[in-house]
């Protein structure tokens, strides 16, 4: 009976033992704790389509020349000009590079930053940027989509 009850409390204790060793094992570590990586902005991009109002425009314009060029150091360029919510060349940022919703732009010499509601879709396996802006008068929004060149 004596070797019986100390198998029993040989037992428990390996089982409490274990118990108390698998407690630690689980501890809550932040560093696990997945992110969201940094959205690539920068980069030439070429409009595919753009709208006025909701109404594709795309046929009207020629917007096969213009080019929007986001450099990684956040300036920007433009090739062949197009009506846009810039004129000039200049510096550009977002409001928050993981969840980017805004895109910023401040033309070279300006006081103040414009702004154009940033959309940032994958379609058909090709990363697109789409643009709203106002360029002057509130009652016209302009959309434009950009598909990234490949380099």
């Amino acid at each position: 009976m004596k070797t019986v009850f100390n198998i029993k409390a040989l037992l428990l204790l390996f089982i409490g033992c274990f118990m108390a060793y698998s407690c630690d094992t689980f501890s809550d570590d932040e560093s696990d704790t997945p992110t969201e990586s940094t959205k690539e902005v920068d980069g030439t991009w070429k409009v595919i389509k753009a709208s006025r109002n909701g109404t594709d425009i795309t046929k009207f314009m020629d917007f096969s020349q213009f080019t929007l060029i986001l450099k990684d150091d956040n300036t920007y360029t433009m090739q062949n000009y197009l009506p846009f919510l810039v004129k000039k060349d200049g510096t550009w940022n977002v409001d928050d590079p993981q969840y980017p919703f805004k895109l910023l732009f401040n033309e070279t010499g300006s006081p103040t930053e414009v702004m154009a509601m940033l959309n940032y879709p994958v379609v058909n396996g090709k990363r697109q940027i789409s643009l709203s802006f106002s360029p002057g008068c509130p009652s016209n929004i302009y959309t434009y989509v950009f598909e990234k060149v490949s380099n």
